[in-house]
């Protein structure tokens, strides 16, 4: 397996930091210019996407060396839209000690104040634990919504939020991969994607930017040491304070003397009962959620305000440059001709019906909706979206499919995960029975494939019914503003009971209207 080698600092140029890793001058300058181009890229998405005054521009920061360089940039580069615009950071009372010290740096350097939130009702630990409970008894999704969510809502609102920054890359984790430096659909800015790891201590080392001093921790021991284990106390490891970031040491200052076999280091930093540090090659994100089944906290998946489509933004999944549709269609290696069942749920993804769901679920989300009733990100999800197929000849992961329906190419699927999935299981998950009795487990088990393909969808052209269908964008537009919606939704045509109940629920939303 490839390994990192951990290497001196030296000079603060690229060239002198290559020439200490054995490379050429040629090489150096190579990676000077690439870390260049990434610059020259990201001035060219905040020009484009960002208004001047920086009004309504909400950057999410948690003081990693990423947020951080994001930070220094726009000073450098932008200085009027980053006065203008908004950091957010929420404290949620479990942070790293190491990472308020940080905040403090980079909002002294670079003049930047940001606005800082709380989880609600509470000013501490202490207050947290009597409100809430402990951390470590809590279900990881509560703990996220009531410590990190929900303050950030009310942060968004107060910001009056139109476009929201993160500091997401592609190479921090594999959902992260696919990663859009424009997301327009959720008016979200990723402009930080194309970085690598590299790119960012190469940045933060030649700018001198404010990084958590506890990267400088070591943690030495004779033998590895379970990741879902290294958050607990008196572990068999020694703890060294190196003084500098680990990247800027040897790998024999790294190891010390006698050298220790195994040796981890902090490489990101979320709340202090959920991160541990990893060996120096490993990614970013492989001591973040180490006991959880995900990858994120939830800031940037589960933001949805009052009224706002599940997920915060409604997705809109259809192509609208008819070059790159065609383009597209054109790359598919196999058509499908669709069942009505599977157009619906086609027109449903591609017009937000079923925010904030990018295309059919893979595998991992199959499992996570199925076992949880949640995304793999904690958002609340009742039933698996899944594309069945019986036969999946002469299709492999990574290949396009082109959907069709009535005679009209209406998507193009790609096909990141084919699974067999486990019928039973999903039928008494979800629907609580795996009788063929109940209509949807027959139709489950009786007639759809022996197969799901997962990946995102591409809309082509919305399809189209014999009845009248509306997407959520034409049926917001009907409701009037500033009203609350008490909404309901049955299979059966309402009865009294239903009737009496809608009115009850109505009574209880003060001036609110009814959408059946």
């Amino acid at each position: 397996m490839f390994r990192m080698q951990v290497l001196p600092f030296a000079r603060r140029s690229a060239v002198g930091r290559s020439l200490l890793r054995g490379r050429s001058a040629k090489l150096a300058c190579f990676s000077s210019s690439a870390l260049q181009s990434k610059v020259d890229a990201f001035r060219g998405d905040i020009e484009k996407h960002l208004p001047k005054d920086g009004q309504k521009v909400v950057f999410a920061t948690a003081w990693l060396a990423t947020d951080n360089v994001f930070v220094a940039l726009m000073r450098k580069h932008f200085p009027e839209v980053l006065d203008g615009m908004n950091l957010v950071a929420i404290d949620t009372l479990h942070l790293f000690p190491e990472t308020l010290e940080c905040a403090k740096l980079v909002e002294t350097k670079y003049g930047k104040k940001a606005l800082w939130k709380l989880p609600n009702g509470v000013t501490n630990i202490e207050e947290f634990v009597a409100q809430y409970g402990d951390a470590e008894e809590m279900d990881s999704a509560d703990f996220d919504f009531v410590s990190k969510v929900e303050p950030f809502q009310r942060a968004l609102k107060e910001c009056n939020k139109d476009i929201l920054i993160t500091g997401r890359r592609m190479d921090q984790a594999a959902q992260r991969i696919a990663l859009d430096v424009w997301e327009d659909g959720k008016r979200t800015l990723n402009p930080m994607a194309s970085f690598s790891w590299q790119d960012i201590i190469d940045y933060v080392d030649e700018h001198d930017v404010p990084v958590n001093r506890a990267h400088g921790y070591a943690f030495r021991c004779d033998a590895p040491i379970e990741a879902t284990k290294r958050h607990l106390p008196d572990l068999p490891w020694k703890k060294v304070d190196l003084g500098k970031p680990f990247w800027r040491v040897t790998e024999a200052e790294l190891k010390g003397s006698p050298p220790a076999p195994i040796t981890y280091v902090f490489k990101s930093f979320g709340d202090t009962h959920t991160t541990v540090p990893v060996e120096p090659h490993e990614s970013e994100r492989a001591g973040r959620f180490v006991r959880q089944a995900k990858t994120e906290c939830g800031i940037h998946t589960r933001t949805t305000s009052a009224g706002a489509p599940h997920g915060g933004s409604l997705v809109d999944l259809m192509v609208k440059d008819a070059g790159e549709a065609k383009k597209l269609a054109a790359s598919c290696v196999k058509t499908v001709e669709l069942n009505e069942r599977q157009a619906c749920d086609v027109f449903c993804l591609v017009n937000g019906a079923f925010s904030p769901l990018s295309g059919f679920m893979d595998e991992t989300a199959y499992n996570s909706v199925v076992s949880g009733m949640r995304l793999p990100e904690k958002q609340l999800f009742g039933c698996p979206v899944t594309f069945d197929m019986a036969d999946v000849s002469g299709i492999k992961q990574g290949d396009n499919v082109l959907l069709r329906w009535a005679g009209q190419d209406v998507a193009v699927l790609e096909a990141s995960s084919i699974y067999k999935p486990k019928k039973v299981v999903e039928a008494k998950e979800v629907y609580g029975t795996s009788s063929l009795e109940h209509p949807t487990v027959y139709s489950l088990i009786a007639e759809q494939g022996e197969y799901y393909v997962g990946g995102k969808l591409h809309g082509l052209a919305s399809p189209a019914f014999k009845y009248k269908v509306q997407t959520p964008k034409e049926v917001r537009e009907m409701l009037p503003e500033g009203k609350d919606v008490v909404a309901f939704q049955n299979r059966n045509p309402i009865h009294r009971a239903h009737f009496e109940l809608l009115k009850c629920a109505q009574r209880d939303v003060k001036d609110s209207i009814l959408l059946v």
